[in-house]
């Protein structure tokens, strides 16, 4: 049975998905829906108009999530649109201003900052240089990256960062956390009672839930 979200997000619309983002508690999995499911192959165009490399869309689309969830937490930016047009119209817009913003830092700094969101698996993700060329600040990089995942509490966000790591796909990760859940007998269940299997949305929760949690460790 293929990964549910914990509500059945297809079948609502823009408005009714914002409201859950803006419902306290926010609900950051509808949010994650909007991003990586319903509007992907709109974030996706925008973002090949200003290159043809895939290398960097999912920071652009993390660093877009961050955009709006504000500093505070508090989805302000989404709080503030006004619906005087469409969701995916007003989402193009600020999505258009904020890739042209992060891209040229991403892609312009010769791989200098240490990325987990490469999915990409012929492309290592770190791009961390061998032998002499790694520099004493690259290795420092690597360290505290690799010290703030043994950080974090939750085991599953640790897998699909390390799997990300070594350059795994979502899909990949979902398979591959099948497969350690089968190992492992583990089973897990919705709030309806359904079994839950590892999917590409799944990994993707986990995913932008553990990059949030490596920003506050790091940040201390």
């Amino acid at each position: 049975m293929e990964f549910q979200y914990r509500f059945n997000y297809k079948d609502l619309s823009d408005k009714q998905i914002v409201d859950k983002i803006l419902e306290v508690p926010h609900d950051e999995e509808a949010a994650v829906y909007l991003l990586h499911d319903r509007y992907a192959p709109l974030l996706h165009s925008l973002y090949r108009r200003l290159t043809k490399e895939d290398t960097w869309f999912d920071d652009c689309v993390n660093e877009l999530f961050i955009l709006l969830k504000g500093k505070d937490c508090n989805w302000y930016i989404i709080a503030n649109f006004g619906w005087r047009c469409t969701f995916g119209y007003w989402l193009k817009e600020v999505a258009w201003n904020k890739f042209c913003e992060v891209l040229p830092k991403l892609t312009g700094n010769d791989g200098r900052n240490v990325s987990i969101d490469n999915c990409i698996p012929e492309r290592p993700t770190m791009r961390i240089p061998v032998g002499d060329e790694e520099s004493h600040e690259r290795r420092m990089n690597k360290v505290m990256l690799m010290e703030a995942i043994g950080l974090l509490e939750n085991e599953e966000q640790r897998f699909v960062i390390l799997k990300r790591l070594e350059g795994y796909s979502s899909k990949e990760i979902a398979m591959l956390l099948q497969m350690k859940w089968e190992r492992c007998g583990i089973r897990k269940y919705n709030k309806k009672n359904e079994p839950v299997v590892p999917s590409v949305g799944y990994v993707n929760v986990h995913m932008q839930r553990a990059k949030e949690e490596l920003r506050r460790i790091m940040s201390n």
